[in-house]
């Protein structure tokens, strides 16, 4: 180990004479004392040794400070105050230059009146710099001292310093024969220049710090590779203790939620476990972001629920990290909160995920542990849970096919099988098919009709759909008094996804009559049926229609067929006609017919001229060859039309 280092300070003899009054004052302020030790004389030379006391003790100081073993990077900071108070200068700054690079450390302190507070107060900074600007530049690259006052200088040899200044003085720092740096003081208080003696005791101190920094870096040099390698061992050593603890933390955390899982306490349960374990806030959410359990009442303000993390745009970087890399993710929130989200994942498959949410507090690795654990956990469970309700779904679907083909010995069977399978027996019923018949770029059947079960059983968890003879049949239950819950609020929630997945192709979605008692769905289900077969004879494509909007239409149960070929006959021409022309004749005779023959009134509805009016039902009449003013005759393009232009859709 290197023996330490002490310094001796040459001080110049001005600081060891001894004080005598017929002397004349020697520190710049010209006072002519005289002949005689008069009281102002005495009060002068009182003023200067109570100065020289003062450098003295500010030279015993910095001795202390620099005969010290203190880090290079600590050294600099302690010593800059000492050098400014010794030459009376109300800003310092000590340029030094990096051991790896060309860059320069930058130590500045200096003394301001602070108006609001109405006294003096002292700041420091620290700064690097890439290159040296003004009287640093000089300084380094001349080697030699400045001083000069604020005639002589420019604002940009004023680099580091405030824009206004009175003086400035500035010498250069040796270590082995180099110049490793400057010290520079400025604004000496009260005097309008720095004095020689100013100068040479700041000559000395750069001296005496130049060798103090290179024998601290000689020092930390020889010792830096021993001491790398004992924080190495400590830093290895801690990672050990920490991984150890963390580990046996996390043994315990599995333990207990698996137990949780095994006797059956469910999601909450292992929900409120893990926020005992992180004392932080836990929600969990399902794979279409429903909540399945959460304590993150307090937090609501604060908390991104799956649901806003895709709605925003700002995160989709994080959901994509969620979502597709199956990765956790830690979002800020603000200054304080930050948000931490597990996915909740089984092989490939996305079940859900986790989140919590930590406020003024940092996630620890053991936080983050617990909730990966519970995650793989939650997964078990979720997969349990899923396996049951799939179970119970197939065990109602073989219910309904029974109940809709009326296959069941009685309303009482019915009645107790419902209540085996978890039916709510007080709900109303309604059934709803739905057919599609897509185009060659739209996905094949059973892959849409897969995704509208899984669309119906995610909006509407009761219902139970089917599928048969090439049709989806959903079974709705709702309340009777929250119609907004029934099995028209779904086929309008439908009709929006088909728009999306089927843009050329056709669907229909026909609507029964809603019942009370389960053994009545047959009843719904043939109506509903029914209303499909209307809707495809009337060519009602991409429509909703409720059977209880059908009215005098319904007959068409009898034969559609007829029904269409009555449509075809009646109009058949006159249809042929516009198509072929572009002309809305059939619109024409339609307003005729709906304003009861009053060509006044339906030419006015229509934008029409009356003359124009009567000069097209003169030609529907030669077109077709029907008397409009036969009442036969108008009864039956009356029914034709009513069946071009029906609209069962609204509720």
């Amino acid at each position: 180990m290197m023996e330490e280092n002490k310094y001796i300070f040459n001080f110049p003899d001005f600081l060891t004479h001894e004080p005598d009054c017929s002397e004349p004052a020697t520190d710049g302020a010209s006072i002519e004392l005289g002949g005689e030790c008069t009281p102002e004389n005495l009060l002068q030379k009182l003023l200067k040794e109570r100065k020289r006391v003062i450098q003295w003790r500010i030279l015993n100081e910095a001795t202390a400070i620099l005969n010290s073993q203190l880090h290079s990077e600590s050294l600099p900071l302690k010593f800059i105050k000492c050098a400014k108070k010794l030459v009376s200068a109300r800003e310092a700054l000590l340029a030094l230059k990096e051991e790896k690079d060309t860059g320069l450390k930058i130590v500045k302190h200096f003394t301001y009146y602070d108006e609001f507070e109405k006294e003096l107060k002292e700041e420091l900074i620290e700064e690097r710099v890439k290159k040296p600007k003004g009287a640093i530049e000089i300084i380094l690259q001349k080697e030699e001292v400045i001083n000069r006052n604020s005639a002589r200088f420019s604002s940009h040899d004023l680099y580091g310093f405030s824009a206004i200044k009175k003086n400035l003085l500035g010498v250069p720092l040796y270590a082995n024969g180099k110049v490793i740096g400057a010290l520079l003081m400025a604004n000496k208080s009260g005097e309008e220049t720095f004095t020689q003696d100013d100068q040479e005791l700041l000559i000395i101190l750069g001296s005496q710090l130049g060798i103090a920094l290179e024998n601290s870096r000689l020092y930390e040099n020889v010792d830096e590779k021993l001491q790398k390698k004992v924080d190495e061992l400590e830093s290895v050593n801690e990672i050990l203790l920490k991984q150890h603890k963390i580990l046996a933390k996390s043994l315990e955390i599995h333990k207990q939620l698996t137990e949780l899982a095994l006797i059956g306490k469910g999601i909450e349960a292992i929900c409120n476990t893990l926020t005992a374990f992180i004392d932080s806030p836990v929600q969990v959410e399902d794979h279409n972001f429903n909540i399945k359990a959460t304590t993150m009442d307090q937090l609501t303000n604060l908390f991104l629920c799956g649901k806003d993390l895709m709605e925003k745009n700002d995160y989709a970087g994080q959901v994509k990290t969620l979502l597709e890399e199956r990765k956790p993710v830690e979002i800020p929130l603000n200054a304080k909160a930050t948000q931490y989200l597990v996915p909740i994942v089984a092989g490939q498959q996305f079940l859900g995920l986790i989140a919590t949410v930590l406020v003024d507090k940092t996630l620890k690795q053991l936080d983050r542990v617990a909730m990966e654990q519970g995650a793989t956990i939650i997964a078990l469970e979720m997969l349990k849970q899923r396996a049951a309700v799939e179970q119970t779904r197939r065990l109602k679907e073989n219910f309904m096919e029974q109940v809709l083909e009326g296959d069941f010995e009685s309303e009482e069977w019915v009645h107790h099988r419902a209540l085996q399978l978890g039916f709510n027996l007080k709900k109303a019923y309604q059934v709803m098919i739905v057919e599609i018949e897509p185009v060659e770029k739209d996905k094949s059947r059973p892959e849409l009709y897969q995704e509208i079960r899984e669309y119906c059983v995610d909006s509407f968890p009761n219902c139970i759909v089917v599928t048969k003879n090439n049709r989806i049949l959903v079974l709705v239950t709702f309340d009777s008094k929250k119609q907004e819950h029934g099995a028209k609020s779904l086929a309008e929630l439908l009709k929006e996804r088909l728009a999306e997945s089927i843009r050329d192709g056709n669907w229909w979605i026909a609507l029964g009559t809603s019942c009370s008692k389960l053994g009545d769905c047959v009843l719904s289900y043939r109506k509903a049926v029914t209303t499909l077969d209307v809707m495809k004879a009337l060519r009602l494509k991409n429509k909703i229609v409720v059977n209880d909007n059908l009215g005098i239409f319904s007959l068409i149960e009898i034969n559609p067929q007829r029904f269409a070929e009555f449509t075809q006959k009646t109009l058949g021409p006159l249809m042929e006609y516009d198509q072929k022309h572009k002309t809305q004749l059939v619109d024409t005779l339609n307003l005729y017919y709906k304003y009861s023959g009053n060509v006044l009134k339906a030419s006015r509805k229509g934008y029409l001229n009356p003359s124009t009016m009567k000069y097209r039902l003169r030609r529907i009449q030669d077109i077709t060859g029907l008397n409009l003013k036969d009442p036969e005759v108008s009864l039956q393009l009356q029914l034709a039309i009513k069946l071009i232009y029906f609209d069962c859709s609204d509720s």
